[in-house]
């Protein structure tokens, strides 16, 4: 079996009380069944967060520097991260605090366990990086015990996790959802659309903008015939089961597509209990249904 220890950055929304809590425990549950041994920051906080960085960026940085220290505290600098956001943040502040010699300073003073660069630079991963990059495709068709035999799903990336950086991965046509989803034995449907922003908090203030964008985005999935669609961002799950609600008044088809984070599915692939995953029994009687019509008009078995 696969072996190996990581930190784990839950943040705010993915953490056991927070709104996107399935997409945390979905992904630790996944991560436990292929052998990784997560153990959560001790005592972490807010990221310092984009919307704090326009109120006072260097202490939202000295914010997310914290975050790094405990991690580096534990002796476990390799840090898995879910939501794109705290990911971003995370990367922007491990960035800035070496390149901005007075930030530096500054944090070293805060955070003694910052040393040198060599010695102390926390790695800070997005899961689909870790999952894809280090766990691999020989690991994941191992643990599959569910086949979802051609299951049409629609990978949605969002804007913030391959962009600016693009470290893991193409920043304008991203393909590691897609090669997850083919090792567990799903159709990866690819939308031109599929990077394209979700509207983000705009939603808040001016959902007339939003609501169009979103209905874009969902519509191009369905012309190109998915069954299910897929995200790893907390925001963009949010807000694409909104604008589904309300969308979905006037284009049916949308009000049949389930909304999941990617771990979720995997994690039906590997035959994990529903309850960990988050997945309600009428999206789980949804898919199996689309399984089983997809294995059929193939010729196969849905075992």
């Amino acid at each position: 079996m696969f072996k190996k220890n990581v930190s784990y950055y839950p943040g705010c929304s993915c953490s056991k009380s927070g709104l996107a809590r399935y997409y945390g425990s979905s992904s630790l549950a996944v991560l436990k069944k292929i052998g990784v041994n997560v153990s959560e920051i001790e005592d972490w906080n807010c990221c310092g967060s984009n919307l704090y960085r326009t109120i006072d960026e260097n202490k939202a940085y000295l914010l997310g520097a914290r975050n790094l220290a405990k991690a580096l505290e534990m002796g476990l600098p390799e840090i898995l991260i879910l939501c794109p956001a705290c990911f971003l943040s995370l990367k922007r502040t491990l960035t800035e605090v070496f390149t901005n010699s007075t930030l530096l300073i500054e944090v070293k003073k805060k955070y003694s366990v910052f040393g040198n660069r060599t010695s102390s630079i926390p790695n800070v991963r997005h899961i689909i990086d870790f999952l894809v990059n280090d766990i691999g495709e020989d690991v994941f068709k191992k643990n599959v015990e569910k086949k979802l035999d051609g299951l049409k799903v629609a990978p949605y990336y969002g804007c913030q996790i391959t962009r600016p950086y693009g470290l893991f991965d193409d920043p304008e046509f991203p393909t590691s959802m897609e090669r997850i989803f083919s090792w567990i034995g799903a159709n990866p449907i690819d939308s031109p659309l599929k990077t394209k922003c979700c509207g983000g908090m705009l939603t808040i203030t001016n959902e007339g903008e939003v609501l169009p964008m979103i209905k874009k985005i969902l519509e191009s999935y369905i012309r190109l015939g998915a069954e299910c669609i897929v995200t790893a961002c907390p925001l963009c799950h949010l807000n694409l089961e909104i604008a589904k609600m309300k969308i979905k008044r006037t284009v049916k088809e949308i009000s049949n597509i389930p909304i999941m984070y990617f771990t979720q599915l995997i994690g039906l692939s590997f035959n994990l209990p529903f309850n960990e995953l988050g997945i309600t029994k009428e999206i789980v009687e949804h898919l199996n249904k689309k399984i089983i019509v997809t294995a059929s008009l193939r010729g196969g078995k849905n075992e």
